[in-house]
């Protein structure tokens, strides 16, 4: 098992980045915190994924507060936007200040 590598592409605050996690399974969308940002998040939808290369890549939706963009994201994915009342599987990813909402 190897290291995937998340390219993020299109927010116009953070430019585009990498990040190497360990995950098995990917998510289809990220909500990431901005360092320093107050708790302003930039939140990302999957694009596509090389399986061979283990590249995820993603794209960015919208910035704000967290309890708008969670829903924009999701709403721009395609998945459910709640389950039970609550946000659909929202947790930590392998490096600070991400949260995978799968």
């Amino acid at each position: 098992m190897g290291h995937w590598v998340y390219e993020f592409s299109g927010c116009p605050d953070s430019g585009d980045f990498q990040q190497i996690a360990d995950d098995e399974e990917l998510g289809e969308v990220v909500l990431r915190e901005r360092p320093g940002g107050l708790g302003i998040v930039d939140g990302f939808v999957r694009e596509s994924v090389d399986d061979m290369m283990m590249v995820a890549r993603f794209r960015w939706v919208t910035s704000g507060d967290p309890s708008t963009v969670a829903p924009a994201v999701l709403q721009a994915s395609g998945l459910p936007l709640t389950l039970g009342g609550g946000l659909v599987g929202v947790s930590r990813a392998c490096w600070p200040g991400v949260l995978w909402v799968c």
